[in-house]
């Protein structure tokens, strides 16, 4: 008898507890894996009235038998192969109008693709990101929905009651953000703000690092940070946790043990590729790809140091180096910038793909759903949301925070041209920050006029002017 509101396919740490959580909202969860004593394990491990909202089934067919209709399944397995495994067995035991919902990191392209494959089958689907972690799904993540519209108001009432809910308004962190691969889109392009962002405060501490200051002493100025709010986040909480820890329960800070090589699933760099594509300047989400992959190559990086063809003077700081307590506040300020500016570009990401792909994107409402429940969430994500709500067509996100140009841009090039100049860290991310927000206000760019002209020198590729219209072409001379 169908009796089940909603099914989760896979009981891994991140199916389990989002189907935990759907379940204590009130609502029946019938589960499948592929494994079938693992499910039924798992319900017996709960508290009687969890148990009661969860139903494990051992097959494709008795669940899709045990749900309601229009059946609606959410899957959460490894993305890519398994994925389309899944999908497959769910398209040959559904029905018209069904419900098939993709949670995984998947390209946005792709998530379009099995749209129009299972809508012209008679199904709908979504694929719908989430963010939050293992901790999320079980209280209260940020979920990402795009695909069949039709499909939203079937599930709107069990994806809200899931989903975290904002601090300022009580209002779920998730809204439809429209057709095709909307959804996986908007995600794609939070996790790679989240990796700018990360980066940022990763050569933030790596700054504080090269001007002598020890792990205690970092946290103490990252805490003061977050007392004065504007900075106040999650990765900002996690990096503090990263920088207290020990190793082992020992004396030595496990930042100093921890192998400098980071790992990457793709999204990252799927949305740099996407915003080269389109000819939107992202140099803050595309340097956080690029500095994980300086990471990546760490065995040609040990080479390279063991040829002693850098002197080793040029591998750190001058002995005494430090920053000042004015540099510190200015290390502040430039922080504030790049975060400002990744989210700048990441907004301006999809606000461009959302016109090639024709999404439907509400970019306002896509905003207020990153205030809580995931990665991004923090003090920032509010006056951001408030100046997209003020004005959608806002030219770019970092004309809403004018105090900020304003008083953070001189000691932010003070800082970093500092520490640039006495260390051998390029602060990546930092830096490109910077440049995005001084290209960014620039009426003449005279690197572009130059380039325009040398272009025009080898290729006769034509260069516009200021002073008349139309495309133009110079006599040059024969050089070569």
């Amino acid at each position: 008898m169908a009796t089940c509101d909603v099914g989760v396919v896979g009981a891994g740490v991140m199916g389990s507890n989002l189907a935990l959580n759907i379940a204590e909202k009130g609502f029946k969860v019938a589960l499948y894996n592929r494994t079938f004593s693992k499910v039924q394990e798992f319900i017996a491990a709960q508290p009687d009235n969890l148990r009661a909202n969860l139903v494990a089934f051992e097959s494709p067919e008795t669940f899709a038998a045990g749900l309601k209709v229009p059946r609606k399944a959410l899957i959460l397995v490894p993305a890519g192969k398994v994925t389309d495994s899944v999908i497959a067995q769910l398209q040959g035991v559904f029905e018209k109008n069904d419900i098939i919902v993709d949670t995984g990191n998947a390209h946005f392209k792709d998530q379009a693709a099995r749209a129009e494959r299972l809508e012209a089958a008679g199904l709908r689907f979504l694929g719908m990101g989430i963010s939050g972690g293992e901790e999320g799904a079980r209280k209260g993540p940020a979920f990402f929905p795009g695909g069949s519209l039709s499909v939203w108001e079937d599930i709107r009432a069990i994806v809200e009651a899931a989903a975290a809910k904002a601090e300022e308004d009580g209002k779920p962190c998730v809204t439809m953000n429209g057709r095709g691969g909307a959804g996986s889109c908007v995600k794609m392009y939070h996790n790679a703000g989240e990796y700018a962002i990360l980066q940022i405060w990763g050569e933030v501490f790596e700054a504080l690092r090269v001007a002598g200051k020890s792990n205690a002493e970092i946290v103490a100025i990252l805490e003061g940070w977050k007392k004065l709010g504007f900075l106040t986040s999650y990765m900002l909480d996690i990096t503090i946790e990263a920088c207290k820890a020990k190793a082992d329960g020992g004396p030595i800070d496990l930042t100093d043990v921890t192998k400098d090589k980071i790992g990457s699933k793709g999204t990252g760099l799927w949305s740099a590729q996407e915003a080269l594509d389109v000819g939107v300047p992202a140099p803050s989400l595309n340097m956080a790809v690029i500095a994980r992959q300086l990471t990546m190559v760490k065995e040609e990086r040990i080479a390279n140091h063991k040829t002693g063809a850098m002197p080793e003077a040029a591998l750190a700081a001058p002995a005494g180096f430090t920053l000042t307590a004015d540099d510190v506040e200015g290390l502040r300020m430039a922080t504030e910038l790049a975060i400002i500016a990744s989210y700048a570009q990441m907004f301006q990401c999809l606000k461009t793909l959302d016109g090639v792909y024709n999404f439907g994107l509400n970019l306002p409402a896509t905003v207020a759903t990153f205030r809580a429940g995931c990665i991004l969430k923090g003090y920032l994500l509010n006056p951001m949301a408030k100046a997209y709500e003020k004005d959608p067509n806002l030219s770019n996100l970092l004309c809403a925070f004018p105090d900020q140009l304003k008083s953070n841009v001189g000691p932010a090039r003070a800082v970093l041209g500092k520490l640039m100049a006495n260390s051998p860290q390029a602060l990546p991310v930092l830096t490109a920050s910077l440049t995005y927000v001084n290209g960014m206000f620039l009426e003449v760019l005279r690197y572009g006029q130059v380039v325009s002209l040398q272009r025009d020198v080898f290729g006769r590729h034509g260069f516009e002017r200021l002073d008349k219209p139309g495309s133009h072409n110079h006599l040059w001379p024969e050089l070569q």
